[in-house]
């Protein structure tokens, strides 16, 4: 089950004792934390993160390059083009003509139309992590294949990434009523998940991932 930026089980097992590690009663809760925290870092880095197959983005043609907000990218499905909303999407053969794997950044070659043209990319990209549960069945999995062949496979979500999402959810999870009934660890300190913020050690965490680049 994907909670965020790994399973369910890798998230429970940081937040609760182990001795409520095969506890079923907060696991909803428990995701819903996840979710969020990813949601809010995905916000604060200013990029996606996760590793998705067939993400799609739409933009203004009037641009040679863009920078697609999942990467790494493992690869371009297709390139097309409409003049309005009610037109037909135009597959633009042959592009793009390059792509930084690494950095996300597609190039055109040249602008693909004016600015009433749309342009909608189909890509797949993001760092990967494991979803399945350990009852799963094929647990563990495997890393997707890299469309290159001279990559290895899609790149892994890195250390320091699924320790700031543990951690702020471990933050949160440390702030909020758990059992619906007062039980906070700081009396008189309970919050909501509409008080999400990132902790400053997160946000220190988060640095080196943030993306400044806007087109």
């Amino acid at each position: 089950m994907n909670c965020g930026f790994g399973n369910l089980d890798t998230l429970k097992r940081h937040l609760l004792a182990g001795s409520l590690a095969g506890e079923t009663r907060f696991d909803s809760v428990i995701k819903t934390v996840g979710l969020a925290v990813a949601g809010l870092i995905e916000g604060h880095t200013n990029r996606r993160l996760g590793y998705a197959a067939g993400d799609t983005i739409v933009f203004n043609a009037l641009r040679r390059i863009f920078y697609l907000p999942r990467f790494p990218v493992c690869g371009v499905t297709s390139v097309v083009t409409r003049a309005e909303t009610t037109a037909t999407w135009l597959v633009e053969s042959g592009q793009p003509t390059m792509v930084n794997y690494e950095t996300g950044l597609v190039d055109f070659g040249s602008e693909l139309g004016d600015e009433n043209v749309q342009v909608r990319v189909l890509w797949t990209g993001g760092y990967w992590f494991e979803t399945l549960e350990p009852d799963d069945s094929g647990y563990p999995s495997s890393k997707p294949t890299h469309v290159d062949p001279t990559w290895d496979a899609v790149a892994a979500l890195p250390d320091a990434l699924q320790g700031a999402w543990l951690l702020q959810c471990e933050y949160l999870w440390a702030a909020r009523d758990k059992l619906g009934m007062g039980l906070v660890d700081a009396p008189g300190k309970q919050t909501t998940l509409g008080d999400l913020k990132l902790s400053p050690l997160v946000e220190k965490m988060l640095m080196p991932y943030v993306r400044y680049q806007m087109t």
